[in-house]
């Protein structure tokens, strides 16, 4: 990827954690869907969340699982998910773990509100701060 290029979407994915932030700070719950892909940005949206309230959710399933989800949809290069594989799931510090090949979209969204109305502690977020990502 051209460095010119490699700055502007490093200057998009600050800018979208800089807006979570802002929301955040304004008392507005945000739902954010991303990949981890590497240290950088990875770091980027701890430095600038890491005194907010962040619940941590690991969203998994097998390999087969993508591979097969993978060919269903059109939008995708094949290989893709397998090739990001080992980058998205190098993390193993969760507030909540959901395993999307055995549990249906509702039953995830459920045991996510059970997490919050218990009052659990958000610590993923802190105890990734204090080591080393390596997300890359």
């Amino acid at each position: 990827m051209e460095v010119s290029v490699q700055i502007i979407i490093d200057s998009l994915v600050n800018l979208f954690y800089s807006t979570v932030k802002f929301m955040s700070e304004k008392g507005i719950n945000v739902v954010v869907d991303t990949v981890n892909d590497n240290d950088e940005r990875f770091n980027t949206c701890l430095g600038l969340l890491i005194d907010h309230p962040v619940l941590f959710v690991g969203v998994t399933c097998s390999k087969e699982e993508l591979i097969r989800r993978e060919e269903l949809r059109e939008d995708r290069e094949s290989g893709l998910a397998i090739s990001q594989y080992d980058i998205v799931y190098c993390l193993n510090e969760y507030d909540i773990e959901l395993n999307t090949e055995t549990l249906r979209p509702n039953e995830c969204a459920n045991l996510i509100l059970n997490f919050i109305r218990s009052n659990g502690e958000y610590s993923a977020f802190k105890k990734l701060k204090n080591r080393s990502v390596g997300v890359l």
